[in-house]
């Protein structure tokens, strides 16, 4: 599974727990619901440099491109 569709299925658990928790208010859906936010918060980070490293590689390979064609030009 891939981080988009995990953060997805991490936020429908969270929205799960969030409306057992808002309509009994109990200590273990309080725990259950910040576990929940707590997976969104790692899944995004790990997300995030995801995105990172596929925009640095773009750069590289952009980087390349103008390079072989200044070659080329010269």
């Amino acid at each position: 599974m891939d981080s988009h569709e995990e953060l997805y299925n991490a936020f429908r658990q969270y929205f799960k727990y969030n409306q057992i928790w808002l309509s009994k208010g109990t200590k273990r859906a309080g725990m259950d619901t910040r576990f929940w936010l707590s997976e969104i918060r790692r899944i995004c980070s790990q997300r995030r440099k995801e995105i990172q490293e596929w925009r640095h590689e773009k750069n590289e390979i952009t980087q390349k491109r103008r390079e072989a064609k200044n070659q080329k030009t010269t």
